[in-house]
This record gives structure tokens, C-alpha cells and sequence, in this order.
């Protein structure tokens, strides 16, 4: 399974009007940023079985502007093991549901990307992948559901579009 963990998009803080971290909503920058990425994906012939995107708000918007640039048909999910401060364990069970899908999107937050990416590749050295999850960063994982073993395919940082490659 093909395991594409995505860090929604910038989004505007709390302030007067909006009191609740479940109400931000992306910033005009941030559905730009959003877009430009999701191009650069559609360049790479990327397509998604499956969109699940936490249910706040900034990541269901992420995930639907990845949706409509890549031309996804199906509706987006949402699933409360990508709000954050989830454990490996519930991010691997939401694998486990979806494991018909040949490739899954899921849209989330940070640090918990961060945390998702290092639990599905334990037995690499991601030290040295330096993964960093700014916004609406892409880590494409191809994950073997049985032995639990995830290898990494590549990285795209959002703020130099640089695409970082695993080894072949």
C-alpha cells in the first residue's frame, strides 16, 4: 500500500473570531500553496485510491484542494485518528481498515505526520531523511500492511518543491 502522509495547509490563528484550534481555516496563502503542491503531484502521475483527512477544518480544506487538482472522484473521509496526539498503533489500524485501497492519502497535522512517517519506517534510518513536515508537505511510504515494514519512496518539501528520493 502506498501511504502518502500530508500536512494540511497554513492556516489562519486564533484570534477574537476564531477561539477554537478546530475552526482555523487555510489562509489564501495556504490554499495556494496547497494547489501549487498538488500540481506537482498530478506532475508526477500521482492519483489516490482513498482521501482521509482529519476533521478540523485546515486539513478537510487540504485535502479537498488535493482532491479537485488531482481530479479524485470519490468523496473525502475523515477520521478522528488524524486530529493529533494519536499513537502509531491508531494510525496503523486505519491502514488496517483501508486495506483495499492500493493508495491512501491521509491529511493531518503536525507533529503527528512527523510521528506517523517515523512509526511505518522503524527500520530506517530517518535520522538522516530529515523530514521536515512544513505545511502541506508530502512523504510518500510504500507500507506492507502484513509485516508492518514501510519503505521510503520520496519527500516532497512544500517551501523549495524539492522531491527528496529513497534509494531504488
Amino acid at each position: 500500500m502506498d501511504v502518502y502522509l500530508i500536512r494540511h495547509g497554513e492556516a489562519v490563528e486564533l484570534n477574537k473570531e476564531i477561539v477554537e484550534d478546530g475552526f482555523r481555516y487555510l489562509t489564501r496563502e495556504g490554499r495556494e500553496k496547497a494547489v501549487e503542491v498538488a500540481k506537482r503531484l498530478k506532475y508526477l502521475d500521482t492519483g489516490f485510491d482513498c482521501i482521509v483527512s482529519s476533521p478540523l477544518v485546515r486539513a478537510v480544506q487540504t485535502a479537498e484542494i488535493f482532491a479537485a487538482v488531482l481530479n479524485h472522484t470519490t468523496k473525502v473521509k475523515t477520521a478522528v485518528e488524524l486530529i493529533g496526539g494519536n499513537t502509531i498503533t491508531r494510525f496503523k489500524h486505519l491502514l488496517q481498515r483501508n486495506s483495499h485501497h492500493k493508495n491512501i492519502a491521509c491529511f493531518g497535522h503536525s507533529p503527528d505526520v512527523n510521528h506517523f512517517a517515523t512509526g511505518l519506517l522503524k527500520d530506517h534510518n530517518v535520522k538522516e531523511l530529515n523530514l521536515n513536515f512544513k505545511t502541506c508537505s508530502v512523504c510518500k511510504i510504500d507500507y506492507d500492511l502484513q509485516s508492518g515494514i514501510g519503505k521510503f519512496v520520496y519527500f516532497l518539501k512544500s517551501d523549495t518543491m524539492e522531491l527528496v528520493k529513497g534509494e531504488k
